[in-house]
């Protein structure tokens, strides 16, 4: 079976981290790889960092996923720079499908493999699927009133002014074919939290067939958003992200 390479962005937050590296040990299946790609995280935490993943480190198994050694660099870029690191290894080393999943385990093992079995299924229909917190039958999704909040301020400003059709860009799990990556990776520009909204944009101005994959998700406690603060950066980078995007696409 083709390989998936599922990349955990990281910055500070080994502790929330390492229940969720547990479980993705133990269910995910043998086609999965594991990558952490620590964003400059202080040294104390890179060191904890690195005693978390010692624990699981692996070339992997019959049954279980290959736990690759972390990523590492000196300077905080933002989710998105880490997102993109993670994401340019799997490129390089060929891997089928490319993910990315919160490291606070927001989206369960269990939802991270549906939808990875969904883009296999409708490979010819699907390239890239974005995990999206909807409430409905079937569907559970536990938010603090801040993250709805957060969430729905983020999703009006984005839905407003950058003109993207998507309920839930922000949602901390999405998954792309390689050859799709290859084909928006030349115009993608945003280091930070961002990124979604331009991986969103870039993706339509390509033709890619996206979709929006409804998903279970559970609050974490130890969240790092600030309301006010980062609707309001959310704001100037959407703006500046659509017009970027605009300007590549072919008159």
């Amino acid at each position: 079976m083709s390989k998936t390479l599922l990349v955990i962005p990281h910055y500070n937050d080994a502790d929330r981290l390492e229940p969720f590296l547990k479980n993705l040990v133990e269910v995910l299946p043998s086609h999965f790889s594991i990558l952490v790609s620590d964003d400059g995280s202080a040294s104390g935490q890179r060191e904890r960092l690195n005693q978390v993943i010692g624990k699981y480190t692996s070339p992997g198994s019959e049954s279980g996923p290959i736990v690759l050694p972390p990523h590492f660099v000196e300077k905080n870029t933002g989710k998105g720079g880490a997102v993109r690191r993670g994401w340019d290894y799997g490129e390089a080393r060929e891997f089928s499908l490319l993910a990315f999943a919160d490291a606070d385990g927001a989206v369960s093992v269990t939802e991270i493999m549906r939808a990875e079995q969904h883009i296999r299924k409708n490979h010819q229909e699907v390239d890239a699927i974005f995990g999206s917190r909807v409430k409905m039958l079937g569907r559970t999704v536990t938010r603090s009133l801040k993250r709805h909040l957060s969430g729905r301020i983020f999703a009006t400003l984005v839905s407003w002014l950058g003109n993207v059709p998507a309920y839930d860009t922000q949602c901390g799990l999405k998954i792309l074919k390689t050859d799709t990556y290859r084909k928006i990776r030349p115009g993608m520009q945003t280091l930070g939290f961002a990124f979604d909204v331009e991986l969103c944009l870039l993706l339509q101005a390509s033709e890619s067939r996206m979709i929006e994959f409804p998903i279970d998700w559970h609050d974490v406690p130890g969240s790092k958003v600030s309301l006010i603060r980062d609707s309001i950066l959310m704001g100037i980078e959407v703006v500046r992200i659509s017009r970027c995007v605009q300007s590549i696409q072919p008159n």
